[in-house]
Parts: structure tokens; sequence; C-alpha cells
């Protein structure tokens, strides 16, 4: 059993869950989807033509110059593959009616979660993206994740309050 973690749409964050007083445990799968997801994964020193599709530029530093603010976890800078996710630079993206930032969500859970495939963990990992219906706007994504040796899926939905609309 690993910690149990909530995702907050409203506030796009993650927290501890208590229960009775005490930390929640939950699937350690879970966890490791939760953490990938919804950490912040260091930016790329350059924005794809895809990314830029959609919007994503990066953004200011704290003093407002127009160093772009990469994000990312220090300790990754040692490591083969960084941990996290790049959905944070889809905060400020346009909706426009469009499919390509639903590709865009897609291919960014994708490049988090791919580790769980190269370390074992999981044997395929299938991800869509849909706009909410209603007048909050939101975007839900569903990961679905077959583990080794087993053929039914585990599956996951998720829901981002989003920013940017035209």
């Amino acid at each position: 059993m690993d910690i149990a973690i909530r995702w907050i749409p409203n506030e796009c964050r993650g927290d501890f869950v208590i229960e009775g007083g005490d930390i929640a445990l939950d699937s350690p799968l879970k966890s490791a989807v939760m953490v990938s997801l919804f950490t912040d994964r260091v930016a790329p020193e350059t924005v794809t033509a895809d990314a830029a599709a959609v919007g994503i530029r990066g953004a200011p530093d704290a003093a407002g110059s127009n160093k772009e603010d990469r994000r990312g976890w220090w300790a990754d800078a040692y490591a083969e593959m960084p941990i996290g996710s790049r959905l944070w630079q889809m905060a400020r993206t346009i909706k426009a009616g469009q499919t390509a930032a639903l590709r865009e969500v897609e291919a960014i859970c994708y490049e988090a979660l791919e580790w769980l495939v190269t370390d074992g963990v999981a044997q395929s990992i299938n991800v869509t993206a849909e706009w909410a219906s209603g007048s909050a706007p939101a975007l839900l994504f569903t990961v679905k994740i077959t583990e080794p040796g087993k053929t039914a899926t585990q599956e996951f939905l998720f829901s981002w309050a989003w920013e940017g609309m035209s």
C-alpha cells in the first residue's frame, strides 16, 4: 500500500487523504500515476511545433523578465529521465474548439507515464482526453493501464480546470 492522494480539480493540485485522523492508504499504481501526472516536469529548452500550435510558450520568471520558467525538480538534473508531467504548461493554452490541445494533453500524459512501461510496472498505457460538457471549462482525461501478465485494465479518470478559453 501507498499514501492515498486525491486530486482537487478546481485547485489543480493534489493532497494526501486523511481518514480517522490518519493518512489513508491506496494502490501504489494509483500513487505512481498521480505523482507522474501532477508533479511539474521540467519543460524542454525548445518548444515543439505541436506544443506551439496549442499556445505553449513558457511563463516569465518571478521577476517578470522574459526568461522562461521551465519548472521541474532540482534532482532531475542528476536523473536519466525527469519525473512529473508538463501538464502545467497547458494552463495558459487556448481551447479554441480544436482537438490539437486534446492530442497535446494525451502526448504529455504518455511522456509522463512511459517510465511505467520501461520499468516493467505496466504492459501498456492508453490515454484519452476530451472537453467536459457544461458551462465550467474543464478537460477530462482517462488513463488505462494494463499490468504485466494481466488482461484487465485499471482506469483512472482525471479532470483539469481550464483557464484558457476562446
